[in-house]
């Protein structure tokens, strides 16, 4: 079931009432789709470290994994999240393998 939905514009200030009604809205938004995992013991974080410390150049990574610089300088600054494909091509170029622990 798909629902339209209609963008809101404002001419006027929010009231008190608006303000608290949009909070409350966010907040279930933000629990609905909490933020990705970024910790140091996140695959990305690991993989962004890999690149960073690599003798290669992020270029050089991008290029060999035949995947946009742009895509990589993007996922390095945390601007952007990647693909899991565009992962495994980068993990790839890197030697870095996954591994899981109990």
């Amino acid at each position: 079931m798909s629902r339209k939905i209609d963008r809101v514009f404002r001419d006027r200030p929010l009231t008190l009432d608006e303000v608290a009604k949009d909070e409350h809205i966010r907040h279930a938004v933000k629990a609905e789709f909490p933020p990705a995992a970024s910790g140091t013991n996140s695959f990305s974080e690991a993989l962004r470290n890999a690149i960073r410390q690599s003798s290669q150049s992020a270029d050089e990574i991008a290029q060999k994994a035949k995947v946009s610089p742009i895509v990589v300088s993007r996922f390095l600054s945390g601007e952007r999240d990647i693909h899991l494909e565009t992962a495994d091509r980068l993990a790839d170029v890197l030697g870095v393998k996954l591994t899981a622990t109990a």
